[in-house]
């Protein structure tokens, strides 16, 4: 082997080695979001007549849509986790993950912690 070839080896070895680990860290942050788990067509404003919330996040799901989250006037697309995500449908749930601009890469998904009711004095 020459020189040249030795060269271009270890060249093409650190393109692959930085590859590899340029790809393990996706980009984003993590955070927890808690909101409305809706569906990526109805961004929760649901217009099937006669059905529920939950039973109309569940037929676009079906229909192929990705599940969302509507937090405020955003409007989280789900990736993972579907079959959690099924028990929340149409409901509030807290979902942790990677944000990646208007997507999150769940890791969990959670029932909405009710906060505890402030008592005053004249509550007894």
């Amino acid at each position: 082997m020459n020189m040249r070839h030795i060269v271009i080896s270890i060249f093409e070895v650190l393109v692959m080695f930085n590859l590899a680990f340029a790809q393990t860290t996706p980009p984003g942050f993590t955070a927890e979001l808690t909101g409305i788990v809706s569906d990526a067509t109805c961004q929760g404003r649901h217009n099937r007549k006669a059905v529920t919330n939950y039973g109309c996040t569940r037929k676009c799901v079906e229909d192929g849509a990705d599940y969302a989250l509507v937090v405020g006037q955003t409007v989280y697309i789900l990736e993972g986790h579907r079959a959690e995500l099924d028990k929340f449908a149409g409901g509030r749930a807290t979902v942790s993950g990677r944000v990646v601009e208007n997507r999150v890469l769940v890791d969990s998904v959670t029932a909405v912690k009710k906060k505890a009711k402030a008592r005053t004095h004249g509550d007894a």
